[in-house]
């Protein structure tokens, strides 16, 4: 089977390069073959190059010009994937190319359950979910390294949709702990580089922009089982606020430090329970009542509290920490990879 799949750019820095690249090596070890569509491409000459049986898509790309070339896809047996989310239907563009020309064979997304309901609805179709993982190429465990052994780490970008988390969970960490911070977007210098990379983007200097990148990445790839293998306690804090209340999904942090070999502490995120149980994960927590949907936009909650009691107990009961690490670690590498991801993809198929 021939995948092609839609990625901003080649050599970036998003979730997105991480995702799809987690699912090109997943498809290939399932012995597939998977191309990127980068979104400068025109749609129909890739098609008519890579001829895929699968079309892998994000919602940006789903506009009138690509229509055409999708229709004509659908017509030559390609089967066509949409990823979308709770504000897909919001976008009167995406409503109308929704309801009325029928572009896409499978919608799905990383929004968890029941927060696509109103999408559901409004648009007829079905929603299959297709959760973030952790990608087995890189992501096992490993013994601990020098250089990475702290009590709290944290990898990850702060950008201003994150920040309000990151300064309420993260930042009073350092005040207490051995807390080191890995990532894009935290110091001046790499600030700078962020902004040369897209003057180069928009120069056509994909290239310089990809050059750029590479030395913007604090943790090789190679070498985050190292880190998380080594820390104590690695926290994972996922985007909080007013405008997510309706957009919960879990990030590839839950998944990747387990299968790393990793200790996670995870914020409030209720759906975590559906993958990785109590004894197998941590997780900051408050009562909830039968029924409950609980969104992510609440900083305030009891939660918050529990939040800090559970890493000052953990960090302290190495026994205990050691036990449930060792649970989520089998669990990830058992359940939650690309490669698992990949197959729910041929299923559907």
């Amino acid at each position: 089977m021939r995948v092609l799949q839609e990625i901003n750019y080649v050599g970036g820095l998003g979730a997105d390069r991480w995702i799809t690249g987690g699912y090109h090596d997943a498809f290939i070890v399932l012995g597939h073959e998977h191309y990127f569509w980068p979104a400068k491409d025109p749609l129909a000459a890739k098609l008519e190059k890579v001829r895929p049986d699968v079309l892998m898509m994000g919602c940006d790309r789903l506009t009138y010009e690509n229509l055409p070339a999708l229709k004509m896809a659908r017509k030559n047996g390609v089967k066509v994937f949409l990823f979308v989310g709770s504000f897909t239907m919001q976008n009167s563009v995406l409503r109308d190319i929704i309801l009325h020309h029928d572009p896409v064979d499978i919608y799905h997304g990383e929004t968890e359950l029941p927060w696509m309901q109103d999408f559901m609805k409004e648009s007829g179709k079905p929603y299959f979910l297709t959760p973030n993982a952790a990608n087995p190429k890189y992501h096992f465990p490993t013994a601990p390294v020098k250089k990475y052994r702290h009590e709290v780490v944290f990898l990850g970008a702060m950008m201003p949709n994150k920040r309000a988390a990151l300064e309420e969970l993260l930042l009073p960490l350092k005040k207490k702990y051995d807390v080191k911070i890995y990532g894009p977007n935290w110091t001046a210098k790499d600030n700078a580089m962020r902004l040369a990379a897209l003057v180069s983007r928009k120069a056509g200097l994909y290239g310089v922009n990809n050059w750029i990148s590479e030395k913007r990445i604090t943790i090789p790839p190679g070498e985050e089982n190292q880190l998380y293998s080594s820390a104590k306690i690695s926290v994972n804090i996922h985007e909080r606020g007013e405008h997510i209340k309706t957009h919960v999904i879990l990030n590839e942090r839950t998944f990747k430090i387990p299968a790393c070999g990793g200790f996670e502490i995870c914020d409030f995120v209720p759906p975590l329970r559906n993958y990785f149980k109590e004894d197998e994960m941590v997780m900051a927590s408050q009562p909830i009542k039968p029924g409950e949907v609980v969104g992510a936009d609440d900083l305030h909650g009891a939660w918050v509290k529990d939040w800090f009691e559970k890493i000052d107990y953990y960090l302290k009961h190495d026994a205990e920490r050691e036990e449930i690490r060792k649970s989520g670690t089998e669990r990830a590498l058992k359940d939650h990879t690309y490669v698992n991801r990949a197959r729910y993809i041929i299923s559907l198929v």
